[in-house]
C-alpha cells in the first residue's frame, strides 16, 4: 500500500490560515453589529414614535401655539431629530422665550420647558419707531410707541427680532446691556425711566420719574447706583425731585429741579438744562442753597464751595474710588438692611471705613 503524504505545513501556508481565520472573524464581527444596528433602528422607528407632547412653563404663548411652532410633531420619531436646531427654531419664532429646554419621556412623551421673558425697555430708533428688549438683552418686538417703557437713547441695534444682543461689538450696545444687568441686580430696574446713552461719559439714568442719576461712565456704575439707591431711600424725602450727579472727587451732589428737567435730561435736548444755585430743603428739614456756581450739564461739580461739609446737599466720600480696586465686590444688597448704620449718611461725609476691604456686608 501506498502511503499518503502528509502536507507539510510551512510557514508561509500557517500565514495564509491565520489571515483567512481572521478576516472571517472580522466579517463576522461586522454581520453581527449591521444586524444589531438594523434591528435598532426598526426598533427605534416602529416602537418609539411622539404620542404625548406636553409644556410647561408657558404663560403668554399657548401650549398648542408652541407645540405647532416646533418642528417636531405626533407621530414622528422620538430620537432622530436634532434637538439644538428645534430649540434655536422656537427661540426665533417666539422672541418672549428666554430659554427653552426639551426632554424625553419615554416610552413616548417629549416635555418642553420653558421660561418667558418681558420688556424691560424700548430703544429708539432713528426712524423714531421703537425696539423692545428684555433685560437679558433679547430683541422682542418693534413698535410705533414705547409702550410706557423706560426709552433707551444713543443706540443702534444691528438685530433680528428673537436674536440676543451681541457683546463686544459696539460700546454703546454694551453699556446698555451693562446698565440694565446692574439696574435689574440693585432692584432698580422697574422704576427706571429712562437711559440716555449718547455720550458715554455722562450716562444718564431716569428714576422713578423724580430724579435724573448723572452716573457718569460706567466704571463705578454697581457702587454708584447703590450709592444713589441708599441716598434716595434714606435721605431724600418723597417729594424731592432733582439731579443726582458725582463730582470730580467722587462726592455725590442733589440739585433740586423739576419734572420737566428731569424728563428733558432723556431726550435730546438733554443738555439744555443748567441749573443755577437753587435751595432746598435737605433730609434734615434745614434750608440751604446747592453749589453757588452754575453746574454743568455731565454732572462733573468744578466749584470749591461744594466741597464745604455745611452744605448738606452733598453726599461726599472721603475715600477714594479712582479706582475699580477701591471698591468691595463683595457688597451687596444686605448692607441696607435694617441695622443700617445712619451715621454713614453724616451731613458733611460718610465713614470711608464702611467701605474698607474687610466689609463683608454684614451691616
Amino acid at each position: 500500500m501506498r502511503r499518503r503524504r502528509r502536507k507539510k505545513h510551512t510557514p508561509d501556508r500557517m500565514e495564509q490560515q491565520r489571515r483567512g481565520r481572521k478576516i472571517f472573524r472580522v466579517l463576522g464581527r461586522v454581520l453581527l453589529t449591521g444586524i444589531v444596528l438594523a434591528a435598532a433602528v426598526v426598533a427605534m422607528t416602529v416602537f418609539f414614535k411622539v404620542k404625548t407632547i406636553s409644556v410647561e412653563g408657558a404663560k403668554q404663548y399657548g401650549s398648542e401655539e408652541l407645540i405647532a411652532g416646533m418642528d417636531i410633531q405626533k407621530g414622528d420619531n422620538l430620537y432622530l431629530w436634532n434637538k439644538n436646531r428645534v430649540l434655536s427654531d422656537l427661540m426665533h419664532s417666539f422672541p418672549y422665550l428666554e430659554s427653552a429646554q426639551l426632554r424625553r419621556k419615554l416610552p413616548d412623551g417629549l416635555v418642553l420647558t420653558v421660561t418667558e421673558c418681558t420688556a424691560a425697555a424700548a430703544v429708539r430708533n432713528e426712524d423714531n419707531t421703537f425696539t423692545y428688549i428684555s433685560a437679558g438683552g433679547k430683541v422682542l418686538e418693534n413698535n410705533a410707541a414705547d409702550g410706557g417703557l423706560p426709552t433707551v437713547l444713543g443706540v443702534t441695534l444691528n438685530a433680528q427680532i428673537g436674536d440676543f444682543l451681541a457683546t463686544g461689538t459696539d460700546a454703546h450696545v454694551d453699556a446698555m446691556l451693562n446698565v440694565l444687568e446692574n439696574m435689574d441686580a440693585a432692584g432698580l430696574l422697574e422704576k427706571m425711566s429712562f437711559l440716555n446713552l449718547n455720550d458715554l461719559t455722562d450716562v444718564r439714568i431716569g428714576y422713578d420719574k423724580r430724579f435724573d442719576i448723572r452716573a457718569g461712565s460706567l466704571d463705578d456704575l454697581t457702587y454708584r447706583l447703590r450709592f444713589a439707591q441708599t441716598v434716595i431711600s434714606n435721605r431724600l424725602s418723597a417729594s424731592d425731585i432733582g439731579r443726582l450727579y458725582w463730582d470730580a472727587q467722587n462726592r455725590l451732589h442733589f440739585v433740586p429741579e423739576t419734572a420737566e428737567d428731569v424728563a428733558r435730561s432723556g431726550t435730546d435736548q438733554a443738555g439744555d438744562n443748567p441749573v443755577t444755585s437753587p435751595a432746598y430743603t435737605n433730609p434734615d428739614g434745614e434750608v440751604g442753597t446747592t453749589d453757588n456756581t452754575t453746574d454743568n450739564t455731565n454732572g462733573d461739580d468744578s466749584t470749591d464751595s461744594s466741597s464745604d461739609s455745611s452744605d448738606n446737599s452733598d453726599y461726599s466720600d472721603d475715600s477714594d474710588y479712582s479706582d475699580d480696586s477701591s471698591y468691595d465686590e463683595s457688597y451687596d444688597d444686605s448692607s441696607d438692611d435694617d441695622s443700617y448704620d445712619e451715621s454713614y449718611y453724616d451731613d458733611s461725609y460718610y465713614d470711608d471705613s464702611y467701605y474698607d476691604d474687610s466689609y463683608d456686608g454684614e451691616g
